[in-house]
Parts: C-alpha cells; structure tokens; sequence
C-alpha cells in the first residue's frame, strides 16, 4: 500500500512540474486551390477571384454553418495551383503581379506549385499560349482553426 502511495505521489509531483501556460498559436489558413488549364487559343482559371470577404473555404469540420475564423489579413495568402498544359509542347507559365514566379509545364501533362500572393491583381500566360488570364487576390484569409486533421 505504501508502494501505491508513493508511486501516486510521484505522479502528482511530476504532472505539477509541467504546469505552464501556453498560447495557442493560430492556425495558417488552408491553400485555396485554382485550377489553370493551358492550350493554345488561351489560359482558363477557376476561381478568377480568391481571398474576397465573405468567401466561403470548403469546410473540413462538421461545422458547416459556423462562421469561418479568420487569419491575419497582412500575410499572403497560399494559392496552390493545379496546371494542366493541354498542348503538346513544353513550356513554362509565368504568374506576374505584386510576386512574380516561372513555373515549368510539360506537355500533355499536369502539375502543380504553391505560391504566397498578397492581395493584389495578377496575370498568368504562357509561351505555349496564345492568351492570357487575371487573378484577383483579395484582403480575406480563412484561418484553419476550426476544421480537423489540418496541421
């Protein structure tokens, strides 16, 4: 008995030990995903538009009707871009705009790249096109605080 009641005191003292207060630190918002499909008559994007107020992210949680939290709205916000080049050349697709970024396509393939875009006006082309596309990045960041199984 004297074995059980040390070895409770033990454990009292060290979970007494660890006892400090930490803040939570907010979560980073989710990447919102555009698509980009590249031929030769042009460059088609979907959403045109990203980060507006009142955007609705798609929600991880069951909380479907709850208010989305929001991040901080100074920080890029993280598109990740979905490519299908639907040529059969390679070639390379060049975002420009407050960040300027190349990235390589292969021919008849897919592929894809994450950039950081603060909120501002941006134009996507190609060499293997013959078009043009314009991306509008907005002020609104949704924090992934309230959705599951996110980092």
């Amino acid at each position: 008995m004297s074995c059980l009641a040390a070895l409770l005191a033990t454990a009292a003292l060290v979970a007494g030990c660890s006892a400090e207060s930490h803040e939570n630190e907010p979560r980073p918002p989710i990447p919102t995903v555009v698509t980009v499909a590249i031929n030769v008559k042009g460059i088609e994007i979907g959403p045109r538009a990203v980060g507006l107020p009142f955007e609705r992210q798609p929600n991880i949680s069951q909380n479907r009707n709850a208010p989305q939290n929001q991040a901080e709205r100074g920080v890029p916000l993280d598109v990740r871009f979905a490519l299908s080049n639907e040529t059969s050349v390679p070639g390379r697709l060049f975002l420009d705009g407050p960040v300027r970024r190349v990235q390589p396509i292969v021919p008849n393939g897919s592929g894809s790249f994450i950039a950081g875009l603060p909120s501002g006006i941006y134009r996507l082309s190609s060499n293997v096109s013959a078009g043009t596309a314009r991306l509008v990045v907005g002020p609104s960041r949704i924090s992934s605080s309230g959705d599951l199984l996110t980092p």
